[in-house]
């Protein structure tokens, strides 16, 4: 266990054995530790789910834009863009990417020739179902590691860490 007002760092809680979440609470974190936590977190949730759904063409950054169309969180790839804090040329990728395998479809917005307008067809629609259930599968082998109230606590704590973005920046201006 850490003495009393030692930073806990990244190294310390992978090498230490874990003590009572009691005695845990009165340890300061490292805010370093922690974002590079969250980074090898994501780095690993990323690469587990993108090779789980890899007999379905689909990665998580094309699940994202697929998930946006089908909800109607966006219509132009403006908003589409905005909606998921993607820039445009990474986004244009995306759904090139996506068009070219007949999974969206992109045309003019009727009302403004200067914008596109992007849909899910019917086959992103279904590749994305089939994507979803293996990338859920490959989160639940991740957090076998956990109990269910931990994986309901880590559910809550993410939400909250992330609802700290409710206004994210908007991308550059681009003419589409």
């Amino acid at each position: 266990m850490q003495p009393q007002g030692e930073i806990v760092s990244c190294e310390t809680v992978s090498h230490a054995s874990i003590a009572p979440m009691e005695a845990q609470e009165a340890q300061p974190v490292d805010p370093a530790a922690l974002g590079l936590l969250l980074y090898r977190a994501h780095q690993l949730a990323r690469a587990k789910a993108n090779q789980a759904a890899r007999p379905t063409g689909l990665e998580l950054q094309h699940a994202g834009v697929l998930s946006a169309l089908r909800e109607g969180r966006a219509r132009s790839q403006r908003e589409l863009g905005a909606a998921l804090g993607i820039d445009k040329s990474t986004l244009v990728r995306i759904v090139d990417d996506l068009e070219g395998r007949g999974l969206v479809q992109r045309r003019r917005a009727p009302n403004d020739r200067r914008m596109y307008e992007v849909a899910i067809t019917g086959e992103g629609e279904q590749r994305l179902r089939e994507a979803g259930e293996l990338f859920s599968g490959a989160m639940l082998e991740l957090l076998e590691v956990l109990g269910t109230r931990e994986q309901r606590h880590l559910h809550e704590l993410l939400t909250r860490f992330v609802a700290q973005d409710r206004n994210p920046p908007a991308p550059a201006a681009e003419s589409e």
